[in-house]
């Protein structure tokens, strides 16, 4: 009967040892983000109150989306994201500090809070140099580590200071961080193909084009979606 028992008390302990190192594991796993995102927001003097507001709407409308909640629900370890608000070098604006998000509920709740971000910067110069470099010191105060650091900029117009910009771009890929870009061809002057020239780069990196801000949203809802999937889109990338 003795031995019965301390076989039993054996067998218990290998158990809760097994659990213990399966319970170590996964933290471990999960102890890294799978995305540190920043999301870029024009505010230059060409973005009007209205043209805010739908990127403000719209970036809520997608982040509420299935595709985007599950895919923020299904990244390993989660991800973190804050927003800038940019236009003249000495215009730059914290929109939304960081935040992790780890579950469809996460993901709503955000959205919201977006939907109701004030506009912080009433207008100034198209610089996208500027908006670049203060969401990289963005990045170096995110929460914890994570497998990839991505800022997605959006914008309706070209930089205004072309050297500034490549010099920026080519110091931020030299630091493993990608640039997305999101053009809204409101003025019809192919500024995708110059997003592509000027301002992304990186492993994956991408253009959404939005014919106008009217169809931001699911431009948004595309791009952020294949961000939080990097990794399985990168070797599809242009």
């Amino acid at each position: 009967m003795r031995n019965h028992i301390r076989i039993l008390q054996r067998t218990i302990s290998v158990c809760v040892l097994t659990l213990l190192a399966i319970k170590a594991t996964a933290q471990s796993s999960w102890a890294e983000l799978e995305l540190h995102l920043v999301l870029a927001f024009d505010v230059s003097a060409s973005v009007n109150d209205v043209e805010f507001d739908l990127q403000r709407h719209g970036t809520a409308q997608a982040i509420r989306s299935k595709l985007v909640s599950q895919a923020i629900a299904d990244a390993p370890g989660g991800i973190a994201v804050a927003v800038i608000q940019w236009s003249s070098v000495t215009r730059q604006a914290l929109g939304l500090d960081w935040i992790e998000l780890h579950t469809v509920e996460d993901a709503k709740n955000y959205a919201d809070t977006i939907d109701a971000m004030p506009r912080r910067i009433p207008g100034g110069g198209t610089m996208i140099h500027s908006g670049l470099s203060y969401a990289s010191r963005l990045l170096e105060a995110a929460p914890r580590s994570a497998r990839r650091q991505v800022i997605d900029i959006a914008g309706n117009g070209r930089g205004d200071d072309p050297d500034r910009l490549q010099k920026m771009r080519d110091k931020l890929l030299k630091d493993g961080i990608v640039i997305n870009g999101l053009a809204i061809e409101e003025l019809k002057n192919d500024l995708t193909s110059y997003f592509y020239r000027n301002v992304i780069g990186g492993t994956g990196a991408f253009v959404v084009t939005a014919s106008g801000f009217e169809d931001f949203s699911e431009a948004m809802q595309i791009k952020l979606h294949r961000e939080i999937e990097g990794a399985s889109y990168a070797k599809f990338s242009p």
